[in-house]
């Protein structure tokens, strides 16, 4: 017998532990889907931690551990609806304003993921009306974190001299407020779909009319100032 046949191999040795489990990234992103499923099954009030916790199969102490509170659970919900609302941050030097800003709020999504987003700003919009601590969040963490992205680069447009605006702010409020109204209230309060084909026709009009008050134009020729900056008689 040879000394290899001879060896006796040691058993492989079995890790120890538990299994590994999904990195907080990836458990993150489920537990904010399920939120919102839960979210739009029972609305705010009745949505609960345990609830959550229960649907997601996951302690309360792990759900606690990545958002502290149901604040923040509904904060991160509506923080992942603004990757459908603005395609923000991104870089569009390259191209022409008004087809920046068609991309930037995804105006082309097809009519399923349109009917979608409204769908949620439809439910989020009731909700709101009777939650007052939703409402707050949704401020927060919603219109106002829209508008912070949308300012950010209507500032870097205007540092690159391609707009002209005296407050990047009031202009991105401004914008958002008009390619808002593309998505009509009825006489009794209640959010009207318009119709994909509508309403990417209304926002593109937004942006026309919106650029055509700010965009900047080369002075012509004939109005340049003559004579050392004087103009002649």
């Amino acid at each position: 017998m040879s000394q290899a046949e001879g060896e006796v191999r040691a058993p492989q040795r079995r890790s120890r532990g538990r299994p590994k489990t999904a990195p907080d990234s990836a458990r993150r992103r489920d537990i904010v889907a399920q939120a919102l499923q839960i979210f739009r099954e029972l609305g705010y009030a009745r949505m609960t931690t345990d609830t959550v916790a229960a649907r997601c199969q996951i302690s309360k102490t792990t759900l606690y551990r990545l958002f502290p509170s149901k604040t923040a659970l509904m904060a991160a919900v509506i923080e992942s609806h603004i990757e459908r609302m603005v395609d923000l941050p991104r870089d569009y030097d390259h191209l022409p304003l008004a087809q920046a800003l068609d991309l930037i709020f995804l105006n082309e999504i097809d009519e399923e993921a349109d009917r979608e987003r409204f769908a949620f700003l439809q439910f989020l919009f009731l909700e709101t009306a009777v939650n007052p601590e939703l409402k707050e969040i949704s401020e927060k963490f919603g219109r106002h974190a829209v508008l912070g992205r949308l300012t950010d680069w209507i500032d870097h447009q205007h540092t690159l001299g391609r707009i002209d605006v005296p407050d990047a702010r009031d202009a991105a409020s401004m914008l958002m407020d008009m390619v808002g109204g593309s998505i009509a209230l009825t006489r009794d309060g209640q959010m009207q779909w318009p119709g994909s084909a509508r309403r990417r026709a209304y926002v593109r009009e937004c942006i026309r009319v919106f650029l055509g008050g700010v965009a900047r134009r080369p002075t012509p020729a004939s109005d340049a100032p003559q004579n050392g900056g004087v103009r002649s008689a």
